[in-house]
């Protein structure tokens, strides 16, 4: 036989060769593979609903103890959803390995369908996993810009960073599922095929082209789905506009609250002005030596809420709090338990205290001549302590923080308005007496005035019965409502932090009037002197002074006012009339609150000049206020 003979005959054998493989074994090898494969989605599965049953109680948490918008509460539906979502599948679709003596055949079909539908999860998770999420945090981040901003660039410009790194993050997690779809699961799916098609003795091309349709998930695919997320976001922000701001406040229509014999006049002035200056609330009192002559009050303890606001009800006092804070501090000063003359040196000998600080006396830090920065870091700010030890030991090492650096102006040299100057007094009589700030407010001014509906941090209004006021921001021409318990930190609650009804704020005004006048029994007349006069600058203890003839004023006139940027409060005496006159807003527009308290305030000197002997006709036309 030549070469070529024996060529084609070995040609011949080989084409009639088939590989023998043992079925059994191969089997074996399906099912191991099977249950690893098993094991390997139970594991995940076990992690996803494990971390979000971790997240769940912490997401309620933090929704029930910070200041957070109501958005926050929409991730808890879809961590809800999702947890659901792996347990119906689960359910659904179980992952059941083939039990022994099962056909090879059926163990290849069983296998291929786990696969295969653990590329549709994969395929789809944009919209089963990540779109829920998506859309809940994309709320919030939308409704913090909106309360944080003041116009619609800034809004857009903090969401626009919000939004990129969360489109970023998911974009990130879907890529790491479609990859794993095209480099793992695919692959497994073809062999799976291939398996198929030989044990059924069939061509596998049919069902190998099939994965063609699945493969093809480009470039439309990704930009349909973030274009649904586009339009979420709009959506998002325009129903965030219609429940959280954007329509005028001075829609409400009901009629004022008002008390007194000659409110007449002052209920048409806070509805005019109210109006006028768009507040979601606004009131006001006036007394006369000690009588009220008039309250009115108009608009809504929360904005589109139709609850209206009453002239009994507990207002923000914001800055009118070191007044308060001062009064306290001299009781104790008349009680012997401290000195005007006290130092920061001699409150903190045991502790690091610059030595330009040491000299700076109770009384400086009372006028804003201290040196005291006017705030406290942003990291002072975020902050939240519990109302006692815990309050009083934060305040304590704020303080000392302060105290370790350089004071920001020479003491004694230059008036600068201090949130840190109050806090740091305080803390010297937490310090002598070893009670709390708000023990010793409470103890020394709001129980002997008999000052019972004051108290401290805004006051409590529960959404559902909304006993009190909420306090508003300015967002986006809106004006958006807060919680009850947004506030300043209570680590500077002496300068910042006080509520009061405008009877308790006018019945303590009256006492420095009378005090003033030398008539008062609070304090002696010597110590309400030292409280109001000021020894360079406009500011004294707690209240700005002006004089007769200073700035257009027609008498001296007492006041002070505060804003925590959601509520904002004023009052002011005038002892020659014996007047108090306090207005309140449930508002942050302080510009527009203010304005309209100085008309009051005009209103109210022409309205009982007649009662002050041989000054009729005396008004306080031109007078402007001064920003402390």
């Amino acid at each position: 036989m030549d070469p070529d003979q024996l060529q084609q005959a070995w040609r011949a054998q080989s084409s009639q060769t088939r590989v023998t493989v043992d079925a059994d074994l191969l089997r074996k090898e399906v099912e191991r593979n099977q249950r690893d494969f098993g094991a390997t989605i139970l594991r995940r599965d076990a992690v996803e609903i494990g971390v979000a049953l971790l997240l769940l109680p912490y997401w309620v948490y933090k929704g029930l103890t910070s200041s957070l918008p109501w958005t926050w509460w929409l991730t808890v539906p879809a961590i809800l959803w999702v947890v659901g979502y792996f347990l119906a599948d689960r359910r659904r679709y179980p992952q059941t390995p083939s039990s022994p003596g099962t056909p090879l055949l059926d163990c290849v079909k069983n296998s291929l369908g786990q696969i295969e539908h653990q590329i549709w999860l994969l395929r789809h998770v944009f919209w089963w996993y990540l779109l829920p999420f998506t859309i809940s945090i994309l709320a919030f981040f939308a409704h913090v810009s909106l309360q944080t901003s003041e116009g619609w660039l800034e809004a857009i410009g903090t969401g626009s960073l919000s939004f990129g790194f969360l489109i970023a993050l998911y974009s990130f997690i879907d890529y790491i599922n479609q990859r794993a779809v095209r480099t793992e699961l695919e692959p497994r799916r073809r062999e799976l095929l291939a398996l198929l098609a030989s044990l059924n003795g069939d061509d596998a091309a049919g069902e190998l082209a099939t994965t063609g349709e699945a493969e093809r998930f480009g470039s439309s695919g990704v930009l349909r789905r973030w274009l649904v997320v586009a339009v979420a976001t709009l959506v998002i922000y325009g129903i965030l506009l219609m429940v959280a701001g954007g329509a005028p406040c001075s829609g409400y229509a009901d009629a004022p609250r008002r008390s007194g014999p000659a409110s007449d006049w002052l209920a048409k002035l806070i509805v005019d002005q109210r109006k006028e200056k768009q507040l979601v609330g606004l009131a006001a009192m006036v007394t006369v030596d000690g009588n009220v002559e008039a309250a009115a009050a108009h608009g809504e303890r929360k904005v589109r809420s139709g609850v209206s606001v009453e002239t009994s009800d507990r207002w923000h006092l914001g800055g009118i709090s070191k007044s308060v804070t001062a009064t306290m501090l001299a009781r104790l000063v008349e009680a012997g338990k401290m000195k005007w003359t006290d130092t920061i040196g001699d409150a903190f000998p045991e502790d690091s205290v610059h030595e330009d600080w040491k000299s700076v006396t109770l009384q400086q830090l009372l006028t804003d001549t201290a040196g005291a920065p006017a705030n406290f870091p942003r990291k002072i700010w975020a902050q939240h302590p519990a109302l006692g030890p815990k309050c009083t030991e934060a305040r304590r090492e704020a303080v000392l923080d302060v105290l370790a650096e350089n004071p920001a102006s020479p003491p004694g040299e230059e008036y600068v308005y201090s949130n840190v100057g109050y806090t740091i007094a305080a803390a010297m009589a937490e310090q002598a007496t070893g009670a709390h700030w708000e023990e010793l407010v409470k103890q020394e001014v709001f129980d002997p005035l008999g000052l019972a509906d004051s108290g401290f941090g805004p006051p409590e209004s529960g959404d559902e019965t909304l006993e009190q006021p909420r306090g508003h921001r300015v967002r986006l021409g809106g004006k958006a409502a807060a919680e009850d318990t947004e506030d300043n930190t209570p680590i500077i609650g002496p300068a910042a932090t006080i509520h009061m009804s405008l009877p308790d704020l006018c019945t303590y005004a009256a006492e420095h009037l009378r005090g003033d006048l030398g008539e008062g029994e609070f304090l002696s007349a010597e110590t309400y002197q030292l409280l109001h006069e000021r020894d360079f600058g406009p500011y004294s203890s707690g209240w700005i002074r002006r004089l007769e003839g200073d700035e257009g004023h027609r008498y001296t006139v007492y006041w002070h006012n505060g804003s925590n940027t959601m509520w904002y409060a004023f009052v002011a005496f005038i002892p020659e009339m014996k007047l108090v006159v306090a207005v309140v807003a449930n508002d942050g527009d302080s510009d527009a609150a203010e304005a309209a308290a100085w008309e009051i305030v005009k209103a109210s000197v022409n309205q009982f000049d007649f009662l002050t002997d041989g000054r009729r006709g005396k008004s306080l036309e031109g007078a402007e206020p001064a920003t402390p």
